[in-house]
């Protein structure tokens, strides 16, 4: 499997209904030091929409989760393999930039005292995640 956030491999969340996909940017690169950046892009479709988490070359770690009417799943852009989403910071999903591979760089973590700490930037609408339209 391909790194993640390596030539085209993406995160991807798919989610059913209206809501809020919160993505959380942490553990900056040392010789950076910046504050985490946290916020969400929301959809008001009742169908299905597909969002792509961008990186930051800036951020070592990516937590993101779902709050929304119906469920939503994630995964690899080059993967069919797809779990289900997490709905707080409590348990949200972690990726590392450049992990090796799906089932090693994918885990669950309370990042909530990052989210939530008073020196993290709220970006709510430019966040570097993007709606992926219909075509």
């Amino acid at each position: 499997m391909s790194q993640i956030f390596h030539n085209g491999n993406g995160v991807v969340v798919n989610a059913k209904g209206p809501g809020k996909l919160h993505v959380l940017h942490y553990a900056p690169v040392p010789s950076v030091g910046i504050a985490p950046v946290v916020g969400y892009i929301e959809t008001t479709d009742s169908g299905i929409t597909r969002f792509m988490i961008s990186f930051s070359h800036y951020y070592t770690r990516i937590a993101f989760y779902w709050e929304g009417t119906g469920g939503a799943s994630y995964g690899t852009s080059k993967s069919l393999v797809r779990a289900p989403m997490a709905t707080s910071w409590d348990k949200a999903i972690v990726v590392e930039w450049l992990g090796s591979g799906f089932s090693n760089n994918f885990t669950t973590a309370n990042v909530k005292a990052e989210a939530e700490a008073k020196t993290t930037v709220v970006r709510n609408g430019i966040i570097t995640a993007f709606i992926i339209p219909e075509l």
